[in-house]
């Protein structure tokens, strides 16, 4: 899985657009805290860092905090 979603991302995060680097972490895109499932389809890779600022917050509110326009 983790190759797969490697280069589906184009070895970027997608927080932060930059190099996922070799100590990239497999998130939840909806936290398992907040319903989110087990399945491909809601895992995604992210930089430790961005990883650390999500944590279990929901998906839009933490990406608009980034600026992005979701």
């Amino acid at each position: 899985l983790s190759a797969k979603l490697f280069k589906l991302q184009q070895g970027k995060c997608p927080c932060c657009s930059k190099p996922l680097g070799d100590n990239y972490h497999l998130d939840h895109i909806i936290p398992i805290k907040r319903g989110g499932v087990n399945e491909d389809w809601n895992i995604q890779l992210l930089r430790q860092q961005c990883n650390n600022q999500k944590c279990a917050k929901d998906p839009i509110t933490f990406m608009q905090s980034k600026g992005f326009l979701i």
